[in-house]
């Protein structure tokens, strides 16, 4: 009977484990869909963060959110932006797809603080054009 009541409570434990830091993800992902909070994020730098484009350096030139780095999609597995797995990496590309894409490669890595924001037409302010950054 104790090893029954033993493993039900493991059991319980690691739902309640999995629930509470899928509701943690999920709200990374909440705060840091809302454009109006990623644009307090890039403006006030608020938190350390790491904003990535992963279009294609054409796109990327034609107009990016200010401040991201260019790491298209099909390189990020072998160019992370960053070695810190636990670090706040939010993602964009003109409809969302390849940042899905390129959130799951980064999980699959080890990463856990990754945001797909989505499309970059999203973004409420003036893109930069250009290959800098800022």
């Amino acid at each position: 009977m104790n090893v029954f009541v033993i493993t039900v409570l493991i059991l319980v434990l690691l739902v309640a484990g999995g629930f509470f830091a899928q509701s943690k993800r999920t709200d990374l992902e909440r705060i840091y869909t809302s454009p109006s909070k990623v644009v307090e994020l890039v403006e006030k730098k608020t938190e350390p963060f790491i904003l990535v484009d992963v279009r294609t350096p054409e796109e990327y030139r034609s107009g990016h959110i200010p401040g991201a780095l260019n790491i298209p999609v099909d390189t990020i597995g072998n160019n992370p932006p960053t070695s810190q797995k636990d670090a706040l990496i939010i993602l964009y590309c003109r409809s969302g797809n390849r940042s899905g894409v390129a959130k799951k490669i980064l999980e699959q890595a080890g990463y856990t603080r990754i945001v797909n924001f989505g499309a970059v037409s999203r973004w409420p302010k003036n893109l930069i054009t250009g290959t800098n950054p800022e």
